[in-house]
């Protein structure tokens, strides 16, 4: 295959295709549909009002390993969940209960997962992207070509017809389904792993990355990129959002809020350190992620009970068509 270049980045939760909302836009709330909160030790919940949450299911207890669970999606009447250590661990279910386990031949860690034009992508850690149209059969569609072997994304997002991640040292990487091209432009000023996980987010028409020293950039594509360039006056960014209305972009001593993601103002209040938007709810945790709070927007925030001290890193919502879970892929035998 080829070379590709890819770019950009941004966090989106995949709804049924049914239940889709326009992209950056707020879902609208209702009954007929499930919550899903996952997180380390494969840690998977679910809620009908999004609050009050049953069918617990774990691997293990939360650690960095295989059992990660990064994200999720709500794709034909099935939850799929990703994640893994050494590679994209996948489990699906399409009742809650009982749930296929595997993993996506050829991947690392999944980082993304969206529903786009009634296809489910998966993206790795290296920015390779999967596509599957039952959730069963999947294949690879595209790779990245990264600066560097630990240039990795961390998160996504949907919009304009693309999906972007971001990760790692400053990578943003634009795959468009069309063309299964990928772009990747460097954002200035990353020298660190990790400086925050969802770096990325789309609404009101653009995409927002966010970063080290100040760092937010804007860009419609995913190529063509605005203020791609360091900023003394601002902090160190953790994670960005957009709540249906504004991009809020938090960091260790508050947050800042945007309509367009080019003039920023501070946010008045508090906000949790990383904040996930699903279903027209906002779902926030500073650590450890099992202290999960929820707010309608984005400034009276409620605790949400959680017993068992289950992680809530990711969420999806949509239904549950019930009966036997997707035949994920399954990894090969030793």
């Amino acid at each position: 295959m080829p070379a590709l270049r890819f770019c950009a980045a941004a966090l989106a939760f995949g709804l049924a295709t049914a239940t889709v909302p326009a992209a950056g836009q707020p879902a609208k709330k209702g009954a007929d549909g499930w919550f899903l909160a996952v997180g380390h030790g494969g840690h998977r919940m679910l809620s009908r009002d999004g609050k009050t949450w049953e069918k617990h299911q774990s691997w293990g207890e939360p650690k960095h390993d295989q059992n990660d669970l990064n994200v999720a999606a709500n794709f034909k009447g099935a939850f799929y969940a990703g994640g893994g250590f050494f590679s994209g661990r996948m489990t699906a279910t399409r009742d809650g209960e009982k749930w296929s386990d595997g993993v996506l031949p050829g991947s690392s860690p999944i980082f993304g997962l969206e529903v786009l034009d009634d296809v489910l992508y998966a993206v790795d850690l290296r920015g390779v992207v999967f596509k599957t149209t039952d959730g069963e059969k999947w294949e690879l569609v595209a790779r990245s070509e990264m600066p560097s072997k630990t240039h990795w994304i961390r998160g996504t997002a949907q919009g304009n017809g693309i999906i972007l991640g971001s990760g790692d040292f400053g990578p943003v990487m634009a795959f468009d389904p069309k063309t299964s091209k990928i772009t990747v432009t460097q954002m200035a000023g990353q020298v660190d792993k990790q400086p925050g996980i969802n770096r990325v987010a789309f609404g009101n028409g653009v995409f927002v990355v966010v970063g080290q020293a100040g760092l937010i950039a804007v860009s419609s594509d995913g190529k063509k990129w605005e203020n791609n360039a360091v900023n003394a006056d601002r902090p160190d960014f953790d994670c960005v959002t957009f709540t249906g209305k504004e991009f809020v972009a938090t960091h260790a001593k508050g947050f800042l809020r945007s309509t367009d993601g080019r003039t920023w103002a501070k946010g008045e209040g508090t906000m949790p350190r990383q904040v996930r938007r699903v279903n027209g709810w906002l779902y926030g945790y500073g650590w450890p992620p099992s202290k999960i709070s929820r707010s309608e927007d984005g400034a009276k925030w409620e605790p949400v009970p959680n017993e068992k001290n289950w992680q809530g890193k990711a969420y999806a919502f949509g239904p549950l068509a019930g009966g036997e879970p997707p035949a994920v892929p399954q990894p090969k035998k030793k």
